[in-house]
C-alpha cells in the first residue's frame, strides 16, 4: 500500500494508470459512438453514389472532411462533459475520490484523455474512413489517380484542433461544475455568456456614440475590433483563457476531493 508521502509526490505512472482507467470505464460508450458516427458519415457518401448508380462519386475531402471534423469537435466535447460523471454519482464518487492519486494527477489524466488521446484516436479514425471511401471510389471508377487520404497535418486541420482545445477547456469546467446534463448546461451557459458580452459591447457602442447613419452597427464594431487585434494576440488570449478555465476546473475538483 502506498504511503501518503509517496502519493503526494507527482507520478507519471499513476497518470498513465488513471488514463487507462478512464478509457476502460468508458470504452463501450465511446466505441459505440465512434462506430455510429463513422457509419453515418459513410452513409452520407454512399447515398449519392447509389442514387446516381456510380456516375457521381464525391471525394472524401469534398463531401466528408467538413462533417468529420465537426463530429470530431462535438464528439470530443460530449466526451469531455461526461469525464467526471463518477464524481457526481453517489454510487461511484467514493471510488474516484479515494483513488491513490493526487487531485492534479486525476485532473491531468482526464485532460490528457479528452485532448491528446481523443485527438489522436479521432484523427486515425478519420484517416481510416477516408481510406475506405477513397478505395471504394477508386474501385468504382477503375482509376487510382485521384486517390487522396485525409491529411491531419494541414494548417486548417491544426486550426480546428486548436479551436477544439479551446472549447474543451470550457466543457471540462462544466463537467466538474454541473451535476447533471453537463453538456446541455455548458452549452446554455456559453450561449448566455456570449449574449451578455454582445449586449455589453452594444451598450458600450451606444454610450460612446459609435453609430453608422444614426443606427448602432454592432456587427461592424465587432468586425472592426477583431480586425484591429492581431491573430497572434487573439491566439494568445485564447490560450490564457483556456489555462484559466483549466485552473478553475482543477480547483473545483480539489474542492470536491476535500469535501
Amino acid at each position: 500500500m502506498q504511503s501518503s508521502e509517496s502519493i503526494s509526490a507527482f507520478s507519471i505512472n499513476r497518470i498513465k494508470l488513471l488514463s487507462s482507467r478512464f478509457y476502460l470505464l468508458n470504452q463501450k460508450n465511446w466505441l459505440v459512438g465512434l462506430l455510429g458516427i463513422a457509419a453515418l458519415l459513410f452513409t452520407m457518401w454512399l447515398i449519392p453514389v447509389v442514387i446516381t448508380a456510380g456516375d457521381s462519386i464525391p471525394s472524401f475531402s469534398a463531401l466528408l472532411q467538413g462533417p468529420a471534423m465537426f463530429a470530431y469537435i462535438i464528439g470530443g466535447l460530449a466526451i469531455t462533459s461526461r469525464i467526471f460523471h463518477e464524481v457526481h454519482s453517489p454510487t461511484t464518487c467514493y471510488q474516484f475520490l479515494t483513488l491513490p492519486a493526487t487531485t492534479f494527477e486525476k485532473f491531468g489524466a482526464a485532460w490528457l484523455v479528452t485532448t491528446i488521446g481523443y485527438t489522436v484516436a479521432a484523427m486515425l479514425a478519420i484517416v481510416l474512413l477516408s481510406f475506405s471511401v477513397e478505395t471504394l471510389s477508386a474501385l468504382i471508377k477503375g482509376s487510382w489517380s485521384q486517390f487522396a487520404l485525409f491529411n491531419p497535418f494541414k494548417t486548417e486541420i491544426f486550426g480546428l484542433i486548436s479551436r477544439y482545445l479551446f472549447y474543451q477547456s470550457i466543457f471540462m469546467l462544466g463537467a466538474i461544475y454541473f451535476v447533471k446534463n453537463n453538456f446541455l448546461k455548458t452549452v446554455l451557459a456559453y450561449i448566455l455568456i456570449v449574449i451578455s458580452l454582445l449586449i455589453s459591447i452594444g451598450l458600450i457602442v451606444m454610450i460612446f456614440g459609435l453609430t453608422y447613419q444614426g443606427e448602432v452597427s454592432i456587427n461592424m464594431q465587432i468586425e472592426g475590433i477583431s480586425w484591429l487585434i492581431p491573430e497572434s494576440l487573439q491566439a494568445f488570449a485564447r490560450i490564457v483563457f483556456s489555462l484559466f478555465l483549466l485552473l478553475l476546473t482543477y480547483l473545483q475538483l480539489r474542492r470536491t476531493q476535500v469535501a
